[in-house]
Parts: structure tokens; C-alpha cells; sequence
């Protein structure tokens, strides 16, 4: 029984170890017509200080390709204008800041 336990217990938090770790890196998404942005979890999570709770089960999944940007959704603060709204972070709304993200 106590081995069973502990098996079950492994084969539970495994998984959330191995999602714990997996968040680093850069994205980059593929805007047409605007440049690609490419983003730094790392410039985010390390030197901005933002949990990733912040942006995970609420703006954003936290699995791989699971949502789909678009302009219209940007426009309802639906994505990164969540926090780049000139409060929390640049406007991202401000036609001066465009370039800011978009290469």
C-alpha cells in the first residue's frame, strides 16, 4: 500500500515539476503586416519581477499554441495590452510604442 502511495505521489507532482520549469524563453509571434514580436519570459519573470500567474490562467493558457492573437482582441486588452495599458506597463495602444514590440 505505502508503495502505491508513493507512486501515485510521483506520477502527480512529476508533471507539475517538469511544468514549473518549462515556462522560460522567448515566443515569437508572427504578426502580418505589423513585424513580429518576440517575447522574453525571462525579461518579464526575472527582471520585471511579473509571476507567471500573471499572465497564465487568466490572459493567457499556459500551454504552447492554445490562443490565437489578434488585432481585435488587442483592442479589447485581451492580450498583452492587459498590462501594457500606460498603467502597469508602456501603452501598447500608443502608436509611439509600436516599435517597442513589433521588429
Amino acid at each position: 500500500m505505502y508503495r502505491s502511495i508513493c507512486a501515485l505521489a510521483v506520477l502527480v507532482m512529476l508533471p507539475a515539476a517538469v511544468f514549473a520549469q518549462s515556462g522560460t524563453g522567448n515566443i515569437t509571434f508572427e504578426i502580418k503586416n505589423a513585424g513580429n514580436v518576440l517575447f522574453s519570459h525571462d525579461y518579464h519573470t526575472k527582471a520585471r519581477g511579473v509571476k507567471c500567474s500573471a499572465c497564465h490562467f487568466k490572459t493567457f493558457a499556459a500551454t504552447g499554441n492554445s490562443f490565437q492573437m489578434k488585432r481585435g482582441k488587442m483592442t479589447k486588452r485581451d492580450f498583452c495590452e492587459h498590462c501594457h495599458n500606460g498603467l502597469k506597463g508602456f501603452d501598447a495602444k500608443s502608436e509611439k510604442n509600436c516599435m517597442r514590440c513589433h521588429k
